[in-house]
């Protein structure tokens, strides 16, 4: 048969150090949970970041596509003439309602300015603007 072995005892110096106090479990888990929470931070602000940059895109590709269809169009045409207009777009590939707006201005017989400007309805005051200059002699 088998001896049974005796449990260890431990001394009073040996019995102090045993497993973790209460004081180092809360700061580890203290220095834990701050971490954690500032990588939840960090991803919210650049999903945050990430919707404006797409926004701003956005409104840039409407102003940019407006002034290349104006563009292509005939120095004489109707859609060049004088004037204010103004358009609202949405779809399925627009998560927010944009508006367009552009002014005609014939600056001489043969120049004329457009100046186009896009915005997401829901935050006006982030406008996309651009210029562009025609020219009947040179053809753009």
């Amino acid at each position: 048969m088998k001896k049974r072995k005796e449990p260890v005892k431990l001394t009073s110096d040996q019995e102090d150090t045993c497993g973790f106090t209460l004081v180092e479990l809360l700061v580890s888990f203290s220095l834990v949970i701050f971490l954690i929470l500032g990588t939840i931070q960090l991803t919210l602000y650049s999903l945050l970041i990430k919707r404006k940059a797409d926004c701003n895109l956005k409104s840039a590709t409407l102003v940019s596509s407006l002034l290349e269809y104006l563009k292509s169009l005939p120095y004489e045409s109707e859609e060049l003439k004088e004037g204010f207009r103004t358009e609202g777009l949405s779809g399925e590939s627009l998560l927010e309602t944009y508006r367009r707006e552009w002014r005609i201005q014939d600056i001489s017989s043969n120049i004329k300015r457009i100046e186009a400007e896009s915005f997401s309805e829901s935050h006006p005051q982030k406008k996309t603007r651009l210029a562009l200059f025609l020219s009947r002699e040179l053809g753009f």
